[in-house]
């Protein structure tokens, strides 16, 4: 990750987002430890074993700054992604009917 404008940006957090069912991902291991405040042209590194990521796996790499600001580059391709935003939508209307069925009281 590299900063290519002018302002010193301090990044809390990078990782992956995963395409709807698969895990997100975060990185531990980072050269210089993170929250790090990265100026022009300075960067950070991380290390990941590409033999236990799977690629297909992942939406999008996303990093977060301390001001709650997201920036991200896609990894899967539009139709992909447009299908696993879809399915996650689905499943959280899913599980919040299954949840208000349950808080209502029998009589």
């Amino acid at each position: 990750m590299t900063n290519g404008g002018r302002r010193p940006v301090t990044i809390t957090t990078f990782g992956t987002i995963g395409l709807y069912p698969n895990l997100s991902l975060v990185a531990v291991d980072t050269q210089p430890q993170l929250p790090c405040e990265i100026t022009e042209g300075k960067y950070i590194t991380s290390i990941w074993p590409q033999a236990e990521l799977d690629f297909s796996t992942i939406d999008y790499w996303a990093a977060w700054d301390s001001h709650g600001k997201k920036y991200k580059v896609q990894e899967a391709s539009l139709l992909s992604h447009c299908k696993s935003v879809r399915q996650l939508k689905q499943s959280f209307r899913k599980n919040k009917k299954k949840s208000a069925g349950a808080r209502q009281p029998k009589q």
